[in-house]
């Protein structure tokens, strides 16, 4: 299976000030006429103009709101979760840094509300909006990665040598300023208490990274999955590269162990709201990923597609299992096992 960047042919109607012009992964068909529908009927939508024009707000709660950005490095359009609790409010991940995403959560929750700012992950569609945030609460194996990438340069990958977007076309004068910020690092189980009682519980989910994360909402019985649950592909098993901190957890073994967990707690949560396309998705999909995943640790070299590619300057062979109705899990030969000790043939 072979695919090149396209232009992209098909649009959503919208007022956002981006509009996207490259793909780099295969539209999914599910996920586009997701988002068509839902950004171009849904009555909850609202846009904030003269606040933030390069971000979408639904309503899906009386508490919960989902953000939606457009991605601007050509892959999957990444949400931002903000749950408004009685006292405080959590905010899932900030995209790319596009535009005032600090004054769009004080519109929708007051100026005077405190509230934590949490990532699932350290990639760029979910942390490099964090510049405009004094603290951001991440899993304590994410922490070496999150802190690699807090400098003001980690932008340049999208534009190109005239200082266009390659991917995107946007202003880059709307991207928040670079400035410090205090990363916090907890471990597993670790609780946000948002008041009276309604308390979101970190947990730690990794193979799409060492310290990917979800958040368990108890309270509304919903699992925010990050990346490592999405209709679509799930990256799970990348390996890592020689020396690098907590390497073993980018591993489809690392996240069948801990997916095994999450599975065991299925009865504390009714639906799920990924980082990417559908959200209010049945927690049924988890059972479909750890088949793919335990089918994947019997056998690597069984896969349903194989390519090379480059990126970030690095070559390597991604393999692709098919998830049942979904995407496919993709992995590398160091990247099935904790040890790396894959031989795909």
């Amino acid at each position: 299976m072979a695919y090149q960047d396209v232009k992209i042919q098909r649009t959503v109607n919208s007022p956002l000030k981006v509009k996207r012009t490259i793909y780099r992964e295969p539209e999914n068909p599910v996920r586009f006429a997701y988002e068509k529908l839902l950004r171009e009927r849904d009555r909850t939508k609202r846009v904030f103009t003269g606040i933030n024009p390069y971000a979408e707000v639904y309503t899906f709660r009386e508490n919960l709101y989902g953000i939606l950005t457009l991605s601007l490095d050509g892959m999957g359009n990444p949400w931002i979760f903000v749950i408004d609790g009685p006292e405080r409010a959590l905010v899932i991940d900030t995209s790319f840094g596009l535009g005032d995403l600090k004054s769009l959560i004080e519109e929708l929750i007051g100026k005077d509300k405190e509230y934590f700012v949490a990532n699932t992950h350290s990639h760029f569609d979910h942390a490099y909006g964090n510049f405009q945030f004094d603290k951001v609460y991440c899993h304590e194996y994410e922490v070496p990665l999150l802190t690699s990438k807090r400098n003001p340069h980690i932008w340049d990958y999208l534009f190109d040598e005239n200082g266009n977007g390659i991917w995107a076309d946007f202003d880059r004068n709307d991207l928040v300023p670079f400035r410090e910020y205090e990363i916090v690092g907890v471990p597993d189980g670790y609780l946000f208490d948002l008041g009276q009682g309604h308390e979101i519980e970190l947990v730690w989910l990794p193979g799409h990274s060492p310290g990917h994360c979800g958040f368990l909402d108890k309270k509304n019985r919903i699992f925010f999955p990050g990346d490592d649950c999405c209709v679509g592909n799930v990256g799970a098993g990348g390996g890592g590269t020689p020396g690098q901190e907590y390497r073993e957890y980018l591993t489809i073994e690392a996240l069948t162990k801990e997916l095994r967990k999450v599975i065991a707690r299925m009865d504390e949560f009714d639906s799920m709201f990924p980082s990417h396309g559908p959200v209010e998705t049945g927690p049924v999909m988890l059972l479909s990923l750890l088949e793919t995943c335990e089918e994947v640790l019997a056998d690597p070299s069984d896969y349903d597609y194989r390519k090379d590619v480059e990126r970030n300057g690095r070559k390597f062979t991604q393999y692709g299992k098919r998830i049942f109705e979904s995407g496919y899990l993709t992995y590398t030969e160091n990247g099935v096992y904790m040890d790396h000790a894959a031989e795909i043939r």
